[in-house]
């Protein structure tokens, strides 16, 4: 087997810790058992500075995640995990420069993974969270941490910048305050337009906890916003927002020639074809790129 591991017990247990891999890998399950006994830890620098690694899997059985399990895996993106770690140590998913998405299934409603995963890395995260009732999505924008020396009375001052701090701040190891969540909206769009527009469509799509003074501060960016939006979202052909906007309405007139234009350009067909009807449905006229017309998508 390509695992390195150890058996221990834990807490009056046998159990498995693994402490490593032996050769490449790109997208790492752990097994639930090794050996008849299930793995209960994820050891001290197991999959530390893997240049391989770029997903992770981690069976229901981990309790622990162990000092630095993951640290420096600059390829990874997305890790898979349950709300049964019970210990979760410093630097298990520091400097992992490439991490965008992570999974974490809620059996026991315990969000305190959660928090420590949010703590332990500064940069801008998507929870994707399962519960028995639903899952939703919520974006979680990065932060600055820093020292700013105060020369004249020779102390070091922290400095915390990004809106990524206050929106952790919502997190507690019992849930989430949705709706302090929400009220940090106008930093978000400050700080980053594409960020905003993120967190709206996750909030939108996935409206967990979500009153409607939110719902409406969301549509009305996206509104705003759409020449911008629109352009985002054809470059990376993402349908499915694209017809969110059309569904409720939040896309102006002005908005379309240029988002037609680029969605021929990108040949998007189907986005294409989703702005045509919302045109001819909204406005009632056809709309020309170039010499093109694109009434035939």
């Amino acid at each position: 087997m390509p695992f390195k591991f150890e058996k221990q017990s834990d807490k009056g247990q046998p159990g498995i810790e693994i402490t490593g891999f032996e050769g490449n890998l790109s997208f790492l399950t752990i097994p639930e058992t090794i050996e008849g006994l299930p793995v209960r830890k994820i050891g001290k620098a197991a999959f530390a500075g893997r240049s391989d690694l770029q997903e992770v899997r981690l069976p229901e059985s981990v309790r622990t995640l162990c000092r630095n399990a993951f640290y420096n895996c600059p390829k990874l993106k997305h890790i898979t995990l349950h709300d049964g770690v019970e210990d979760y140590y410093d630097g298990v998913i520091r400097q992992c420069e490439s991490l965008k998405t992570i999974d974490v299934f809620l059996e026991n409603g315990d969000y305190s993974v959660v928090k420590e995963m949010l703590s332990d890395n500064d940069r801008q995260l998507h929870f994707v969270l399962h519960t028995a009732q639903e899952n939703f999505h919520l974006l979680f924008p990065a932060y600055v941490y820093d020292f700013v020396e105060d020369v004249e009375a020779r102390v070091l001052h922290h400095k915390i910048e990004g809106a990524g701090y206050p929106y952790r701040e919502c997190v507690t190891r019992k849930g989430i305050d949705c709706r302090a969540y929400d009220r940090l909206f106008g930093q978000a769009v400050q700080e980053n337009g594409r960020t905003a527009a993120e967190i709206a469509f996750c909030r939108l799509l996935f409206p967990h906890e979500l009153e409607q003074a939110a719902r409406e501060r969301y549509e009305s960016f996206l509104e705003k916003n759409a020449a911008a939006v629109l352009a985002m979202l054809i470059a990376d052909g993402e349908t499915e927002r694209i017809g969110l906007m059309a569904e409720r309405c939040l896309i102006p007139k002005e908005a379309l020639p240029e988002a037609v234009r680029l969605a021929s350009e990108k040949k998007e067909a189907q986005i294409g074809a989703l702005l045509l009807d919302y045109q001819k449905e909204h406005f009632g006229r056809l709309i020309r790129t170039g010499d093109l017309e694109l009434d035939d998508w």
